[in-house]
Parts: C-alpha cells; sequence; structure tokens
C-alpha cells in the first residue's frame, strides 16, 4: 500500500537506473568514483551498458575486474548494479562471438527476386511462375522446381538469404538469428552465463537483473530502397524481404497444417488466400521469437534470480513493430517489461506505453520501465525532463531508465545520442530536486491496480493480414485511424488499456458483465477500425456480450477472422454499440460515464490533461499532469464513493488535505493546471457520511507592476570558455588548406591513409590579454605528438587537472599568449582511430565568436543594459557553461497590495533559483514563473538575485545545426547541406521579468 512516510522518503528501488555508458578504457579508481557521483546525484544504481568507444575488451578479465569493483562500491551504498547483455545493441550477436561461430547463427531472411527467368540453387526455397497484369504484376502463381525462362510470365525467386559479414557494428559480423532458439540458447551462455559464475552472491540483490535492448528479427535484412538511376539493365530493382529461420517451414506447417512455403507468394502480393496466409506467417514468427528468445531468456533469468528487463526494437507503430512481430506477446515474458522514449516530443509514444502498460496492470507485473531523454541532446531543461517524464508516468511508466550517463566523453563518446547525465553538467548538483520528485511518483504509482473502465481490442491481427513489404499502405492506413482513436480516447478523458490477441486467448475470461484480462477488469470493450480478429478473440466477445457485457464496435468493421472471411462475426454486432466514427464514439461513452469509476471534467480539449488513477486497498490514488507547453486547464474529477482528499507532493513529499466536495455519489475536487504541472491526490474512503471542505475562492487583481528592464549586475560562477572547432590542416608537410570543420578534417585524415603525418592549426584573436590563470582544454593531448602554442611547445605529460572529463585536460598558457593573431597546433600520426576534437580556452574574459579562425578574447562588463529580453551569449558569453546571477534592485514605494508576484515570461535555462533579499524563494523548474515573493519583500529598496543554472549546449555542442527533436552522432559530425559555418547557439538568460501586485478580493 501507498503509505505516507515510504512516500516522503522512498527506499532506494524505486529511484531511477540510468544508462551507464561504458565506453573507453576500463579503471577501477575511476568506475568507482563515478558509481560515487551518481549515488550523490539521487540515482538508485546503474545498468552496466557496453557501449560505442569501449576499449576494453567486452566480457574479458579487465571487464568483469572493473564490474566486481563496482558491484562492490555499490552494495556499500545501497545501489543496484544492473548487467547489459549486449556491446551496444540490439541485443543477441554478445559483440560478435554468436555470429563468429558459424553461418547457422547469423541473421536470416526470406529474399524475393522478381525478374523474366528463374535459377534453382543452393539456397533457393521454391520459385513460382507468376502470369502479370498489365503493371507487370503477379495476378496467379504457379510453383515450379527447375530454372525457367520465358517473357510472358514474371518468375519470382524466395531465397534464403543469410546476412553477410563485414558489419562494423556487429563487431565486423553480421547480426544473428533470434528466431532459432539454438541461437539464443548460445547467446545466452556467453552473455549471461558468465555472471551468474562469477558474481552469484550479489545475484538477486545488488545485481537484481539483466537489460536486453532492441533484439528483432530484421537486422542485417536486406531493405527494398530505390536506387537512383543508372544504366543497369533493367529496371530499379527492388529486393523485398520478411524474416526467416531453417525451422519456419516445419513450425509453421506444425500449427497450420499447410505449407507456408507453397503459399509465398501471397506474403508479398494480393493474391489468392492472402489475408490468411498472412496472419499464420506473422502469427507463427512471432511465437517463434517469442519462445526462442524472450521466454528462453526470461526462463533463464528467472531460475538464477535475475530479473529480465529492457525493451523492443520499434515499438511506436503497428508497422513498425512487426520487426518483433507483435510487441504485446514478448512483456508476458519480462519481470520488469519496458519501452524506450526519444526525442523532443511526447506524443509518437502513446501507443508504446499504453502497450507495455496494459499487459504489466493485466498480468500484475509492478515497474514498468522507460529508456528515456535519449536523442534529446545537452540542452534539455529540469521541465523539458518533466514535460516528457510526466507524460510517461501519466500513462504507466514507474522506473526511469536515464539515457545516458557517460565513463567518458573523450571524441564521439560525448556525442552519444545524449541527454548526458553528466557530473559537468552545470545542473548536476541540483539533479536530485528532480530525481526525488520522480522517485516518490515510482513509489506511488507502482501500488495497487490501475482505475481503467474500458479494454480496446489490439488490431495487430488485422496488420498480419494485410501487410506486405511491397505495399505498406493499408497497414499504414490502419495505424492511422487506431492513432487517432487513441489520442481522441484522451480528448475524451477516457482512461483505457490494450488488449492483445494472442494474451487475451490466455488470460481474457468473462466475470459476470465484465471482461477479465488476468487480474483486470474491463465494464466496455472496444473494437477499434479492423479488418480482422482472432477467433478466440471472437469466442470471448460473444461470451462478453451475451453476458451484457458492454461492447462497442468502430468501423469499419471486422470482416475476417483468422485471416477467412467470416459471416460468424456479424453475430456479435446484433449486440454490440456500433458507431460510425469519432464523433459518435465520443457521445456513446458519454452515456456510460456514470458507471466508470473516474470521471474527469476538463476545458482541455486535445488530450493534454491526463489522468492516473490506483486503487491501492482501500485508497484511490490520482496523479494528474498537463502536457501542453503553453497553456493552463481547469479540471474537476469526481471518484465514486465517499472520501477525505489529501493532496501529495512529490517533490517535498509533503502531504495536506486538499478541499473537496460530495454529489451525486461521488467526492469532486477542482483545481488548475499551470503548463507542465502535475497534481498527486489520495482519496481515502470518509469516516463518517462524507466530508465537505469549504472552498476558499479568492480573485486576485493586478494593481500595479514593476519592469525589470535597464541595469543589471551579471557574475559567473565558473570559467568563461572560447571553442575552437575550425582549424587548417596540413598532411606530409603540404601547404595548409584553407579553414574548415574539423569532422572534414578528420575525413581527409582517414581518406589519406594509416601512418600519415599531420598538423593541425588553430587560431584566435585576443583584443586584451586576460588575467592569469588562462588555460588550454585538450582533449585525450597524449595522442598528439606534439602540441605547440605560438611556437612554445607544450609538455602535455605535466598539466592542471581536468575540466568537464577525465579526458579533457588542462594547460596553462598566459604566458604564450599574445595580443592579436594567436595560433595552436596538434602535430599527430594518423592511426586506426583519429579523435580530432575542438580545443577549449578557459579564463576571466568575454568572448565574439567566429567559426573560421577569427573568434576573438575581449573584456567581459558585469554591468549589462538589457530591456525585455536577457541573452548573455549575445553578450561576451557564447559558450559559457555553468551558472550566473543576475542581480537588480528595485524600490517599493507603496503597501496597499495583498500579494506580490515575481513574473518572468519565458527562462532559458535548466532552472531558476531565485533569491530575494537573501532569502531563497524558490527553485524554479518551469520556464515561465510567477513565484508568490511577498513575505520576502519590504518598502523601499530590494534586491533581487536570480541565479540561471546552464547546460554543456552551447560548448559541447551541436554547434553548427538548427534544431531538431532527435540529436545524434550524426547531428555533430556529418557535415552536409544542413551544416552551418556559423554558430547556432541556445539562449541563456530570461525575457520579461517583472513585479507585479495584486489585491485580493473579497472571499465567496
Amino acid at each position: 500500500m501507498a503509505k505516507e512516510d515510504l512516500f516522503r522518503n522512498p527506499p532506494k528501488i524505486f529511484r531511477g537506473i540510468p544508462f551507464w555508458s561504458i565506453n573507453d578504457f576500463l579503471n577501477v579508481d575511476e568506475a568507482v568514483k563515478q558509481i560515487g557521483l551518481l549515488d550523490d546525484a539521487g540515482f538508485g544504481g546503474v545498468f552496466f551498458h557496453a557501449r560505442e568507444g569501449l576499449a576494453t575488451p567486452f566480457l574479458g578479465d579487465d571487464w568483469f575486474k572493473v564490474f566486481e569493483a563496482v558491484v562492490k562500491e555499490a552494495e556499500k551504498r545501497g545501489l543496484t548494479v544492473w548487467i547489459y547483455d549486449e556491446d551496444r545493441w540490439p541485443s543477441g550477436f554478445a559483440s560478435g562471438y554468436v555470429p563468429a561461430l558459424d553461418s547457422r547463427y547469423r541473421a536470416k531472411s526470406l529474399v524475393m527476386i522478381v525478374d523474366n527467368k528463374c535459377y534453382y540453387g543452393n539456397d533457393t526455397i521454391a520459385m513460382f511462375r507468376c502470369i502479370p497484369d498489365e503493371n507487370g504484376l503477379p495476378i496467379k502463381c504457379e510453383r515450379i522446381y527447375q530454372s525457367e525462362q520465358d517473357p510472358r510470365y514474371v518468375y519470382l525467386t524466395f531465397v534464403r538469404y543469410v546476412a553477410a559479414i563485414g558489419d562494423k557494428w556487429f563487431s565486423g559480423f553480421s547480426y544473428v538469428d533470434l528466431l532459432d532458439e539454438d541461437v539464443v540458447k548460445k547467446f545466452v551462455e556467453i552473455a549471461y552465463r558468465p555472471y551468474i559464475e562469477k558474481f552469484g552472491n550479489y545475484i538477486g540483490s545488488v545485481i537484481p537483473g539483466a537489460f536486453t535492448d532492441e533484439p528483432n528479427i530484421t537486422s542485417s535484412r536486406p531493405r527494398a530502397k530505390p536506387q537512383p538511376f543508372s544504366w543497369v539493365r533493367g529496371p530499379r530493382m527492388l529486393l523485398y524481404s520478411l524474416p526467416w529461420t531453417d525451422k519456419l517451414p516445419e513450425v509453421f506447417e506444425k500449427l497450420n497444417g499447410y505449407s507456408v512455403v507453397d503459399k509465398l507468394p501471397e506474403l508479398f502480393f494480393n493474391i489468392g488466400s492472402y489475408r490468411k496466409t498472412r496472419y499464420d506467417f506473422w502469427k507463427t514468427v512471432t511465437l517463434m521469437f517469442v519462445n526462442s528468445f524472450t521466454k528462453q531468456v526470461y526462463e533463464y533469468c528467472d531460475r538464477n534470480g535475475l530479473r529480465f528487463t529492457g525493451h523492443f526494437l520499434a515499438e511506436d507503430d503497428l508497422v513498425s513493430q512487426l520487426v518483433v512481430g507483435a510487441v504485446m506477446p514478448h512483456y508476458e515474458y519480462m519481470h520488469i517489461p519496458g519501452i524506450d522514449h526519444l526525442a523532443y516530443q511526447i506524443w509518437n509514444s502513446l501507443l508504446t506505453v499504453k502497450q507495455v502498460a496494459s499487459v504489466a496492470n493485466q498480468l500484475g507485473k509492478e515497474r514498468v520501465l522507460c529508456e528515456a531523454y535519449g536523442t534529446l541532446g545537452n540542452y534539455p531543461s529540469f521541465e523539458d525532463r518533466k514535460w516528457i517524464g510526466d507524460f510517461l508516468y501519466a500513462l504507466g511508466v514507474n522506473l526511469l531508465n536515464h539515457h545516458l550517463v557517460p565513463y567518458s566523453m573523450r571524441g564521439r563518446r560525448k556525442a552519444d545520442y545524449g541527454l548526458n547525465f553528466h557530473w559537468s553538467q552545470p545542473w548536476w548538483k541540483y539533479n536530485r530536486l528532480i530525481e526525488d520528485y520522480y522517485t516518490r511518483l515510482s513509489y506511488v504509482l507502482s501500488q495497487g491496480i490501475r482505475v481503467v473502465d474500458v479494454l480496446i481490442i489490439h488490431p495487430m491481427t488485422s496488420v498480419w493480414s494485410v501487410y506486405t513489404p511491397v505495399n505498406d499502405s493499408e497497414a499504414r492506413k490502419l495505424n492511422e485511424m487506431f492513432m487517432n482513436l487513441l489520442k481522441n480516447m484522451l480528448k475524451m478523458h477516457i482512461d483505457f488499456e490494450l488488449g492483445d490477441e494472442m494474451l487475451l486467448a490466455k488470460y481474457g475470461d468473462v466475470e459476470q458483465n465484465m471482461l477479465k484480462v488476468g487480474r483486470a477488469r474491463y465494464k466496455v470493450v472496444l473494437v477499434p477500425p479492423s479488418i480482422n480478429i482472432s477467433s478466440s478473440t471472437l469466442a470471448l466477445l460473444k461470451r462478453f456480450v451475451e453476458s451484457r457485457g458492454t461492447l462497442i464496435v468502430l468501423e469499419p468493421k471486422p470482416t475476417h477472422v483468422d485471416g477467412v472471411e467470416n459471416s460468424e462475426i456479424q453475430s456479435i454486432y446484433s449486440k454490440a454499440v456500433v458507431v460510425k466514427n469519432l464523433a459518435e464514439l465520443s457521445n456513446v461513452l458519454k452515456s456510460y460515464l456514470n458507471e466508470f469509476e473516474i470521471v474527469v471534467e476538463s476545458n482541455d480539449s486535445q488530450g493534454n490533461v491526463i489522468v492516473h488513477a490506483r486503487r491501492v486497498e482501500d485508497k484511490i490514488m490520482l496523479f494528474v499532469v498537463n502536457v501542453d507547453r503553453n497553456s493552463s486547464y481547469s479540471v474537476a474529477i469526481g471518484v465514486k464513493g465517499c472520501y477525505s482528499v489529501e493532496e501529495w507532493d512529490p517533490f517535498t513529499g509533503d502531504i495536506k488535505a486538499y478541499p473537496h466536495d460530495y454529489r451525486n455519489e461521488r467526492t469532486y475536487i477542482e483545481f488548475t493546471l499551470k503548463p507542465v504541472d502535475s497534481k498527486l491526490f489520495a482519496f481515502k474512503p470518509s469516516q463518517s457520511g462524507y466530508a465537505k471542505t469549504e472552498k476558499s475562492i479568492a480573485s486576485l487583481h493586478k494593481v500595479d507592476e514593476i519592469k525589470l528592464s535597464g541595469e543589471w549586475i551579471v557574475r559567473r560562477r565558473d570559467k568563461n570558455v572560447l571553442v575552437l572547432d575550425y582549424a587548417k590542416l596540413s598532411i606530409d608537410n603540404s601547404e595548409w588548406s584553407e579553414f574548415q570543420p574539423l569532422p572534414k578534417i578528420v575525413d581527409q585524415l582517414y581518406s589519406y591513409g594509416l601512418g600519415a603525418s599531420y598538423k593541425v592549426r588553430f587560431e584566435f584573436y585576443v583584443k586584451s590579454k586576460p588575467k592569469p590563470p588562462l588555460h588550454l582544454v585538450i582533449e585525450n593531448p597524449k595522442q598528439f605528438r606534439r602540441v605547440v602554442v605560438n611556437g612554445n611547445q607544450i609538455d602535455v605529460n605535466v598539466d592542471d587537472g581536468k575540466w568537464i572529463d577525465w579526458n579533457f585536460r588542462k594547460y596553462e598558457i598566459s604566458k604564450y599568449i599574445v595580443q592579436g593573431l594567436n595560433y595552436i597546433e596538434l602535430e599527430g600520426v594518423a592511426g586506426f582511430e583519429i579523435e580530432i576534437e575542438p580545443l577549449y580556452i578557459l579564463g576571466d574574459f568575454g568572448v565574439v565568436e567566429c567559426s573560421k579562425g577569427c573568434s576573438e578574447i575581449v573584456d567581459e562588463k558585469n554591468k549589462l543594459v538589457f530591456n525585455e529580453e536577457i541573452n548573455v551569449v549575445k553578450h561576451g558569453y557564447p559558450f559559457y557553461a555553468g551558472e550566473m546571477e543576475f542581480i537588480k534592485m528595485f524600490r517599493i514605494d507603496r503597501n496597499d497590495f495583498d500579494k506580490a508576484y515575481l513574473e518572468i515570461e519565458k527562462i532559458n535555462a535548466a532552472l531558476a533559483i531565485i533569491y530575494v533579499n537573501g532569502f531563497e524563494v524558490s527553485k524554479a523548474i518551469s520556464s515561465s514563473l510567477q513565484i508568490d515573493i511577498t513575505k520576502y519583500v519590504r518598502k523601499g529598496e530590494n534586491e533581487l538575485r536570480i541565479l540561471l543554472v546552464g547546460t554543456l549546449r552551447n560548448v559541447l555542442g551541436p554547434l553548427h545545426r538548427e534544431d531538431s527533436q532527435f540529436t545524434s552522432p550524426l547531428t555533430f559530425y556529418i557535415v552536409d547541406n544542413t551544416w552551418r559555418d556559423d554558430y547556432v547557439l541556445k539562449p541563456f538568460g530570461f525575457r520579461n521579468a517583472k513585479i507585479a501586485f495584486y489585491k485580493e478580493s473579497e472571499k465567496q
């Protein structure tokens, strides 16, 4: 149950567990130190995640030596260390050990070759002679058993494709065949068993479980990509393929009673009984993948005391998830089912979360993991993190897996699909603020069972029956209709869960007039726009309507059962409510609201207000969020029954009574949610009839304001930075090139060849020499033979410590710097790994940025004049990464006000800490503020101090691309037509700050 004392101080098991990106040469002391930093920042453990850049051999002696040291340190601190079962991802190839064994372990595909002839060979599965239509597409096919050619026909040759070796991502080999249980058994032997054998005493405690990442049945599969026009004979030939394994024909025939090989053209073209063939094919493939991989790994973990978690590839929509057959059936065999959320967006993950959360609720799995914040880059604020996190938690997540904490940020490692949760982030010391918030939410939202009245049948079998790699438009249309339905359910503020048909066949039942799935009960079942349902689903729905359950069918109605047109399905429609569109569905569902446990009313019409209700013994817990970034909404929620109400604050752990009233046999609360706001309520059964708390309603009207424009005092708390990321190149003593971006320089060195000697020259200007110290920062400096500053060689073995990362070393260069032009040269030899990264100058100065060698160090000003917008990026701090104080004096000459607020329209920072007259008023994570400062101000002179906490974005980049939702390594390193030579910088400051005074009207 949700206990108040545990809410205030939850156990560490409810804290977030980030990916710890193990990505360089490993060192015991460094690893142990980093575990301590993660503990201090409020995390509960780590996933020990081998990742791009790892230089210590994966699963070797040194790997396990460091892992053991980390486990022992974690045990002292009460942290957990989770196994990550792969070197990078997707899971299954064990860093190349598995595909290196033999070709039979490598991934396989069924490839269709279309031509005017066919040849039989060792890898041929079947050949077909087809009569074409006027467009050359097959309309009737006949299997043949020997090579043939005839211009009247189209020939389809189906070939067993085995992935070729040579893929660098898979350690020079390829992905593996996860449809084959023997391949998976070997993977488990290599990637799991050593941990059990070496760390048995820690398994199930300090080492709770293992994470699998994006296993799938399509990696290393040929893709149909249209090629540019060329003079190659014939049309732009496309290769179409589907998942395959050698045992598939045998398993298929055993399950379905006929040969899939005889029906192969129907998997690609709409001929014959294609819907049934495709339905049977994908059901078979899904069952094989679930049994060979997910169930096998789950059972191994279960036997050995590990909890199996992770996520599958491409859970996002109905078509993309075909890479795993169907994702929901896999969750049955995960102790902690999980998902992935990427990018600066939320709505693309609506289906993703609902799928996993539905299975977890139905089958009684307490925790739901989400790998979160990947591809956000270095800029996200605490509000950004809350916006995404609240969306995930409102829909059903309760375990955050942060992407990611880099062990090293050397070279490309700092561009690895972050958000970089790194101790050099200026906000790191404040990280507990938001980690505590989600820890308390994770505790509460892991208790009890979700209160949901509506079950929507998941239409995956319809997608199975129509999908073809030749043309996926019909499947895409189903996906679009389904996504619209889910979003419209949120617009109606009616919670729902999804019923997977394979799981319904195992766990579905009817209890009185409710449909039961595992432990969950539903009053209303909704069939979405579909083509097909399974025969087991049809039988269950028949029982449901016969027991007077409420069935709603949204057109277009299913016409097929198990892929075959079936008139029997019509029998349930006569007892169902059939609706034509979403507007009609809304009206129908509103007529059932009185039957629902939870009723939500709001002026939000876009589904931005989301309610997560849980029954925890005799309490109802409500988590309510507003995921709109700009608008506030009024909300009223009625819960069936008579309750007293408390508001629980996840930021502080405080609990207080909340105003409510009782009417129409429901307990109601009313409140307003600001942008990216959230509230958590506890409804406790009332002991005396009903409890009504009088609500004190006071309106405020503004009487005056002080605009905080003009002069501000600005103070850095950290050293300013000049970034040098354009340079000239000389290879083997050639002439200097023009200034160019560093990624281009690295490309040229790789193209030139191994062993080439090179010099790289950076330039900048100094208008006024700054006071010492002045430091040059170089990443991995010992890779260079010589480092020269204005002709003076620097001893890279003697440094002044690190900056940002242990690979970034500082060198004092103030005595070498001159007024005017300065240069720094790096000399080296091109090896297997060339990492020429930006240089950084640190000190007490201002900066005028210019990309092509003309940036300038200038005097800085500690007093700046601003009008509406304050942005220090434009005033000498373009690359600054740290904290900065903004100080403003203001005078109050009146006392005829009841409330004084600091109001700021927009804050551009990770967070802001507000001080008035020396008192800390708030640690504010919202990007727009209205903070009550009444008790801190006085008549006469007052001091406002705003401490803005920055990010690493403007120093580590990406610095030469416009914003996008998705930040990847390519964003940093690919110089193409989206690359800009000038700097694309994020603002650091705020806009429209004022002190507003309000009078309070009489209370009603």
